[in-house]
Formats: structure tokens, C-alpha cells, sequence
């Protein structure tokens, strides 16, 4: 028997717990579209058992449904019809904040709160001599990391938000308010880039938090590059001199102004002497402005007339091909919004349709009303997007594996007499096939130990010492080295070592110039940072992104459009100095680069820049300026600008 009922209606109830509240748990997500909010294809048109509930959800009346249509039952809220009626009782006077709720307020009407308004209604509870006592528990958790929220600047974000559709800023900070967000005290926290995604206005709110843990009395440990942070820091400790095996030292430690006086530090040589900007004495001209007369001038161009998806109000954006482009902005103006969710599909679908004009009636995207109309990116080649996920989650990936490299070196040592004479092939040498690999650790160099009520272990394969390689294959030497001992070669020594092929040695050149020539070509492709496997992806994009001979002969297409998010992300400033460099010549090739960056050091090096803001979330979304790098310094309302300006006074005044 259930003890809740309806008086009138008779209509009983179960008694509630956590999970009713969940949109992950059978017990509270809507059963029509199981917590998404949204109606996606691949939820069957057939009878789906809702996990744990008992009943069938049937998704016939959904099928008319465009993929990603907000679910008809719920709303968009993802909670079911019970869950969503449970209301908390409000005093009379919240109406006067003009927050839009009722006396009474219900789980997702709360979610659509900003965490200031949240807080505000949560101090406006009517509580009982029960409640009471569970709400002062309770309260202070939720007030601290809904403050912490708004000192790291995510102030403007409703907390029903869905994660996917955060920046890399907005999502980094809302992890570190997670974990941060406590009053705890003598901790010791690690923290690994927080800056990762911020602009530096929104980095500075960062540091302050974390200055507040400090003087709490917990211990702070940060890996980071940014100079901002080294010089909060009470002591640094600087590993290198290089990368790889070419590190591995404390070069320096103590504070930022002893560290700046290190020979051996190359962290202390950027530091004493800024980059000189533009790097290579100037900046490329610009095509003549864009203009609905001039249809040759309009070939340079791509033009996005009324963006208007999400927060962004609606301007039009002109991007000239063939040029260093960089988007910059406050952490959740609108960047990624502009760049990845706007732009790039609409090149995508005007090279595939070849159309000169795409308009909001050709239905290319579900929201037609997020453009006018796009122009001049049918000449585009393909688009390619250089993004931060994982290249490889299993020990079976390797970066020469990736970048295509080994399939050459396979055919290599498949082509010596011997190799023929024993009738081996290139499959021969692969480590994922039976045939040469060692079949101890089925070619993974490493056996996984399963542990109970533990992450599992992996220990080296005793057989082949990590080589990957039965015995038979590391008889077999080309120069000197076998297969397994090539794949323990670094990319640098690789270079060298193939130098007699012109397409191998070209991608062992491209892994060097990249900052990369430390890292081996059989190392584990999942212990990569973030940085090393964006770089290892724009490697193969390079090598397989040039255009065919046929292309070539017939001057098909003005190059690929490539756009990369925060390519920075995890390196030092001798790295960025390569990645700039590296960009560089991908437009010197003829490619279009949109770089979405807030590393003042790559703002500085752009051909072409372009500023969305002046603020994150409803208060962004607007066009500051687009323009020359050096245009940048007379807008007004521009963070960007600020820091550029001040920045230049700090290289004058050292």
C-alpha cells in the first residue's frame, strides 16, 4: 500500500527517494524519451523496455519527430510526470524578484535558474519544524558551489544546461566547481592546466578561487604554462630542459623572478625575451573587401549572413580564404557556437551540394532560423576539424599507427630476402595479427591484470619485454634494427633513420616540427596528453589533407578549410611558437585556418581576427570586430583589447 494519496482523486503514490529526482535513473527520467529532453533516431520506432521499470515505452506517435525534436511528453525537462509534480512551497514575496515561478516551485523550474536565482529561491523556502532542520544541512554545500559558480564567471549559465553544449572554458570550470566548490580544508589538490579554455579575464576569477583554497589551508599543486599562474605561485618548479627523453630535470625552482633568471630553463628564455610578433616580419595583406557588386573580390571570401544559433544575435561574419584566421572572445561568448555548430556544417553541406548561395529555406540544418545565408565556401576543398578527444583509447594504437606511418615501415621490412625467402608479408609485422606478434600479450607488449574491487592493472609481458614481437621477427634487421626496435624509436631518430623515403621521412619531419620528435612511435597511444594528440591529429590531417595530383592539374578548389579549437592546450611557449609556424604553412599551401584561441601569443599572429562577446552566455553572443590584428586596439568594450594593450605596456616596460 502506498501512504500517499491523493484525497480526491484517490490516486496513490510511492514513496520517494533521490532517484525519482534523476533523469539517469529509470525512476525519474521521462519514460518517452529516457532523460535526453530530446527525441533522437536511434531510439527505435519499436517497444523499448524501460530498464528497471517494468513497462514499455512505445515510440510510434515519435516517429514524424525530427532527430533531436524536443520530446513531446516531458517538455524538455527529462524528468517523468511524477517526478516533475513534487513542488517545494515558496513564501508569498518571491514573486516580487520577477524570476517567472509560482508559489510553488518544481525540480526543472529550479534547473532553469542561474545559480544567483537559484540561491535566492532556495533562501525563500517555507520550511516546518521537519524541513528545517534538513534545509540548514543542506544550504551551505549548495551556496558554496553555487558561489563558486559565479566567482569562476559561469554566473549566467541555468543549471539545466546540457553539458554538450558548454565550451571547453565553461566545461573546465564547471569541473573545478565540482571538485572546489567545498569548505574543505588541508587537502591537497592537483590540479592539471585549470586555465585550460579561459580566457584571461576568466583565468584571473580562477586564480582568486584558488588563492581562497590556499588560505584555507589546503595545498595547491599545479602543472600549468601559463605565466599568469606562475606568478601567483609561491614557488615553481621547472622540469625539462626539453620534452621527453630530452627532459626529466628540475632545471629550476623557486620564485617566478628567480626562475626567469635560470640559464638552463628554456621556460625562463620565453619569459626574459617575448615573442616578436608577426613571426615571420608581417602579416599577409588582406583580399579587397567583400562587396554584393564585386563577384571577384567575393572569391576570397566566405560570408555568413544572420548567425543567430543560440546566444549569438544575428550578425554576419566575413572570413577571407587562404588566411590565418583566430577567433577570440570571453569563455562562453559564442566561439565554438559560431565556428563548429554554425559554420562548419554549412561549408560541409555547400561543397556537397556545390552551391554558391545556401539559404535558411534549403533545410540543411533542423534550426533554419539560425542564418540567412552563407556564401563563397563551395570552392572550399573539404573541411577538416582538429579537435582535443583521445586518438586512442586501447594499447593497440600508437602514433606511428595513426599517422600512417607504420603500414610504410611494414612494407620495408616485408620487402628484405629474408622476410621473402620465410614468406612473410607486411601483415606479417603487424602486432594486432597472428603470425609474428608475440602471443603472450597478443602483440599489446603489456598483460592486463583484473583486479578485484580495484581499476585493473598492467604489468610488462615477460615474453617479449614490452617488444610486442615473437623471436623470429627480431631476427630479422633492416640497418641494424628490427621492427620492434624501430617502434622504440623516437620521432626525431625515426627522421634520420628513414631518411632515404621521401613520403616516410616527410612524416617523421612533420612530428618534429610539431614539438613532437620526443615521443615514440609505438608508444601507448591512451597516455598522450590533450595537446600531443591534437597535434598528432593535425600530423595525419597534413598528410592526408593535400590535394590529389588530379586536383592539382585542374586547380580544383581553393584548399581545405581547417578549423582547430585551443590548439595550445598543453604546450609550452616553444611549442606554440612551432604550432604558429605549422599553421602558417597550411596557409601557405593554399588552406583557410580558423584557430578558436585565447593565447594572446597566436591572437597576435593572426592574418585576420575576429572577436565574439562582450561577455559569456545571453550577454555574449555579439560581433566586437572583425578585422586586421592590429584593428583590435581601438574597439571599445573589448577584453581582448585590454589585454592585448597592456600586455604590449609589459614588453615596453621590461
Amino acid at each position: 500500500m502506498y501512504k500517499r494519496q491523493d484525497p480526491i482523486t484517490g490516486e496513490a503514490f510511492p514513496e520517494l527517494d533521490p532517484k525519482h529526482f534523476s533523469w539517469n535513473s529509470p525512476r525519474g527520467w521521462c519514460h518517452t524519451c529516457r532523460g535526453y529532453g530530446q527525441i533522437f533516431d536511434w531510439m527505435s520506432s519499436e517497444a523499448l523496455d524501460d530498464l528497471g521499470t517494468g513497462t514499455k515505452t512505445s515510440f510510434d506517435h515519435l516517429d514524424d519527430l525530427e532527430d533531436g525534436a524536443t520530446c513531446p511528453d516531458c517538455c524538455g525537462k527529462r524528468l517523468n510526470a511524477l517526478s516533475s509534480a513534487v513542488k517545494l512551497p515558496l513564501k508569498l514575496r518571491i514573486k516580487d524578484y520577477k524570476l517567472g515561478l509560482s508559489e510553488n516551485v518544481s525540480l526543472p523550474e529550479l534547473l532553469k535558474l542561474t545559480p544567483s536565482q537559484m540561491l535566492l529561491v532556495l533562501k525563500n523556502l517555507k520550511t516546518s519544524k521537519r524541513s528545517k532542520p534538513v534545509l540548514d544541512e543542506l544550504l551551505p554545500e549548495i551556496e558554496e558551489r553555487m558561489r563558486f559558480m559565479d566567482r569562476v564567471g559561469l554566473n549566467y549559465l541555468s543549471l539545466d544546461r546540457a553539458t554538450a553544449t558548454l565550451s571547453g572554458g565553461e566545461a573546465q570550470r564547471i569541473r573545478l566547481a565540482a571538485q572546489l566548490g567545498s569548505n574543505l580544508s588541508g587537502v591537497l589538490y592537483v590540479l592539471d592546466e585549470p586555465s585550460i579554455g579561459l580566457h584571461a579575464r576568466d583565468n584571473a576569477k580562477l586564480l582568486e578561487s584558488l588563492d581562497q583554497l590556499r588560505k584555507r589551508g589546503n595545498t595547491l599543486v599545479i602543472v600549468e604554462h601559463n605565466e599568469a599562474t606562475m606568478r601567483k605561485a609561491d614557488q615553481i618548479l621547472d622540469l625539462g630542459p626539453a620534452a621527453g627523453i630530452h627532459g626529466g630535470e628540475i632545471v629550476a625552482y623557486g620564485s617566478l623572478a628567480k626562475i626567469k633568471k635560470s640559464k638552463r630553463s628554456l621556460t625562463a628564455q620565453y619569459l626574459r625575451k617575448q615573442m616578436q610578433h608577426p613571426l615571420r616580419g608581417e602579416h599577409r595583406d588582406l583580399p579587397a573587401a567583400w562587396s554584393p557588386r564585386k563577384k571577384k573580390n567575393n572569391e576570397q571570401w566566405i560570408i555568413l549572413r544572420g548567425a543567430a544559433l543560440r546566444n549569438l544575435k544575428g550578425f554576419d561574419l566575413h572570413i577571407p580564404k587562404q588566411r590565418l584566421n583566430v577567433v577570440c572572445g570571453v569563455s562562453g561568448a559564442g566561439k565554438s557556437t559560431l565556428i563548429r555548430d554554425l559554420l562548419k556544417p554549412l561549408v560541409k553541406a555547400a561543397i556537397e551540394t556545390k552551391s554558391a548561395k545556401l539559404t535558411a529555406q534549403s533545410k540543411i540544418l533542423t534550426a533554419s532560423d539560425c542564418f540567412k545565408s552563407l556564401q563563397g565556401a563551395e570552392t572550399i576543398r573539404k573541411v577538416i576539424e582538429v579537435d582535443q578527444s583521445p586518438i586512442g583509447k586501447t594499447p593497440r594504437s600508437t602514433p606511428a599507427t595513426y599517422i600512417g606511418a607504420f603500414d610504410i615501415i611494414r612494407d620495408i621490412f616485408a620487402k628484405l630476402p629474408e622476410a621473402n625467402m620465410r614468406g612473410y608479408k607486411p601483415g606479417t609485422f603487424s602486432f594486432n595479427t597472428k603470425g609474428g606478434r608475440c602471443e603472450t600479450c597478443k602483440g599489446a607488449g603489456r598483460v592486463k591484470l583484473e583486479m578485484n574491487f580495484m581499476p585493473d592493472a598492467y604489468v610488462t609481458c615477460e615474453d617479449c619485454n614490452g617488444r610486442r614481437y615473437g623471436a623470429e621477427l627480431d631476427e630479422l634487421r633492416w640497418h641494424g634494427k628490427s621492427i620492434a626496435d624501430v617502434l622504440q624509436m623516437s620521432f626525431e631518430e625515426a627522421a634520420k633513420f628513414f631518411s632515404f623515403h621521401t613520403q616516410l621521412s616527410k612524416l617523421m619531419q612533420l612530428m618534429v616540427e610539431t614539438g613532437l620528435g620526443y615521443i615514440e612511435l609505438g608508444q601507448y597511444s591512451p597516455t598522450l596528453s590533450g595537446g600531443e594528440a591534437q597535434r598528432l591529429k593535425l600530423v595525419s590531417e597534413l598528410a592526408k589533407g593535400m590535394p590529389t595530383f588530379k586536383e592539382r592539374q585542374y586547380n580544383k578548389g581553393q584548399g581545405n578549410l581547417y578549423i582547430l579549437e585551443e590548439p595550445t592546450i598543453g604546450l609550452h611557449l616553444s611549442d606554440v611558437e612551432r604550432l604558429i609556424e605549422l599553421l602558417h604553412s597550411l596557409v601557405d599551401k593554399g588552406h583557410t585556418v580558423i584557430v578558436i584561441e585565447h593565447h594572446l601569443e597566436v591572437i597576435k599572429d593572426a592574418d585576420y581576427l575576429i572577436e565574439i562577446g562582450p561577455d559569456g552566455g545571453e550577454a555574449g553572443g555579439d560581433l566586437l570586430y572583425q578585422g586586421n590584428v592590429d584593428g583590435i586596439k581601438k574597439v571599445k568594450g573589448s577584453v581582448t583589447c585590454l589585454l592585448y594593450t597592456s600586455d604590449a605596456a609589459d614588453e615596453r616596460s621590461s
